[in-house]
């Protein structure tokens, strides 16, 4: 479990700093240019109390999916190198649901979160 939780940690703080990147400077003109395309607001320095909260509910239903999918890919590993022992087959396989099942709500959740965002701004 310690395992789980530092790659978890790691992976967190890799998140966070690709975000930094994405935001660089020579690559203003082109999100600017993506963000009117896709009918968003691109004022720059026009910092809403709405567009902070859906950033952050963003970046936290980003993060939560990451989660999610690693828990996928590790379930899976697990299952195929149990050996044939019934006890871990069955542990990944529940774990590997669940984990499907989660991931499912948080895709619905961003999703009303978009059409929420959209009918109110």
């Amino acid at each position: 479990m310690k395992k789980i939780f530092t790659i978890i940690l790691i992976l967190f703080f890799l998140f966070l700093s690709t975000s930094f990147v994405l935001a660089a400077d020579p690559l203003e003109d082109n999100l600017k240019a993506i963000g009117q395309g896709a009918d968003y607001s691109t004022n720059v320095g026009e910092e809403t109390i709405p567009s902070f909260i859906g950033q952050m509910v963003a970046i936290i239903l980003g993060f939560i999916g990451s989660i999610f999918f690693i828990i996928v890919v590790y379930s899976g590993i697990q299952w195929m190198t149990a050996g044939g022992n019934e006890e871990v087959v069955k542990k990944s396989r529940t774990r590997l649901i669940n984990s499907i099942i989660g991931l499912a709500i948080t895709t619905a959740a961003y999703f009303i979160t978009q059409l929420i965002s959209r009918a109110f701004i």
